[in-house]
């Protein structure tokens, strides 16, 4: 009778089973010149101002990012304008519009600059170690 229950328990389990079906990328290519693009960008701290983070509900601590003018300027494709009501009396809303970086979406410029440092280390050293092969001789 077990077997018999445990048999059927798997047999309701594997008809129920979900198969997902993975997205597929277009348009895949590498990043290039993502260094350049990122020493682009000046890191700033800020706060937004108490009365906009009171009416928008944005936090009004000390913030790590950058100014969104100057981040749209450098790499246009992580920044993008958000509009936000808020309150402005009684059954009244106003907008105010808010610069966002996307800082997931910067990630992978970061591997890519990171990357395009390395390999200019490996060739400074590979030339370090030539020159000082040369002055050897």
């Amino acid at each position: 009778m077990k077997r018999a229950i445990s048999f059927a328990v798997l047999l309701i389990a594997a008809s129920l089973k979900i198969s997902a079906q993975e997205v597929v990328q277009n348009n895949v290519k590498p990043v290039e010149n993502a260094l350049s693009q990122v020493t682009k960008l000046e890191p700033v701290s800020f706060n937004y101002d108490k009365t906009w983070a009171e009416k928008l509900k944005l936090s009004a601590r000390p913030q790590y990012g950058f100014v969104g003018a100057d981040a749209k300027a450098a790499v246009p494709n992580i920044v993008s304008v958000q509009s936000k009501d808020y309150s402005a009396g009684k059954n009244a809303f106003k907008s105010a519009t808010i610069t966002k970086v996307d800082y997931e979406s910067l990630v992978p410029l970061l591997v890519a600059s990171i990357k395009e440092q390395q390999q200019q280390i490996e060739a400074l050293r590979h030339e370090l170690k030539m020159l000082k092969s040369q002055g050897a001789k």
